[in-house]
């Protein structure tokens, strides 16, 4: 309780939206919001490329770096992305960087021309 006296008004401010914050995403994603509020916290960010299994891990990683530089405004490493093969993609790949996606896959393409 003494800490609580000791913090001016910013920080007063600061912490209560951030409690308010916890308080939203776990009452409307449970589980999933706690860890994401934990993440904004410690700036740590969910990179992953799922890709064909034909196109190989190294050819994925290669056009992962491009469009997480470009896309995302990140330099990532190859140590920190989570390469997932998948065979929905139809030749092709996602690349995740938290919820945010880049599908390059021919699957959408294909989707598109369906409709």
């Amino acid at each position: 309780m003494k800490q609580l006296e000791n913090i001016d008004l910013k920080s007063a401010k600061s912490l209560l939206h951030s409690l308010r914050q916890y308080s939203d995403m776990s009452k409307k994603l449970w589980k999933r919001g706690r860890n994401l509020f934990m993440k904004t916290l410690s700036g740590e960010q969910t990179l992953r490329v799922e890709y064909f299994p034909a196109l190989w891990e190294s050819a994925a990683w290669t056009q992962a770096q491009w469009v997480f530089k470009k896309s995302f405004g990140v330099d990532a490493d190859k140590s920190s992305v989570e390469f997932l093969s998948s065979d929905l993609l139809k030749w092709g790949m996602k690349v995740y960087c938290d919820d945010n996606m880049v599908d390059l896959s021919f699957k959408k393409v294909e989707d598109i021309m369906q409709k």
